[in-house]
């Protein structure tokens, strides 16, 4: 299978959207400590947003934001447009895990295929196969 067919299938794989599972990576994360599809006996994070003086953004807010990123991430991967496209996006993905929010299991599963394919890709920048290759282990983790 070609580079950029398998790339597309893991994209496309990435489209199909995000199921309500949350990450089980080690990673914190959780939104406000109610991890219901979990088999956690504790929450993954100190639950920021209730201690906070002012209102956060709902939940269905980030996970628009996120999906927002998912797209551009997919136009730009599907038109090989990785020196710029790609790794703004991926820079922006970064960004909002960095925030601490969950990724749900499958993105999270299906973003680390893509970023493993991403930085074995023939043919790229080294340092654009670097940055999804750090993109790959912060997923990872």
């Amino acid at each position: 299978m070609a580079v950029s067919e398998r790339i597309s299938q893991l994209m496309s794989a990435l489209d199909s959207g995000s199921g309500p599972t949350t990450s089980g990576a080690t990673t914190p994360g959780g939104l406000d400590g109610d991890d219901d599809d979990d088999d956690r006996s504790r929450p993954r994070t100190f639950p920021y947003g209730r201690y906070l003086p002012y209102p956060t953004e709902d939940p269905s807010e980030r996970e628009a934001s996120l999906n927002t990123c998912l797209k551009h991430l997919y136009i730009a991967v599907s038109a090989g447009d990785f020196a710029p496209g790609a790794v703004h996006w991926t820079r922006e993905i970064r960004g909002w895990l960095s925030l601490k929010f969950d990724l749900a299991r499958r993105t999270r599963i299906q973003l680390v295929h893509l970023y493993y394919e991403l930085a074995l890709a023939p043919g790229l920048d080294a340092l654009v196969a670097e940055r999804f290759a750090s993109m790959f282990m912060v997923l990872t983790k």
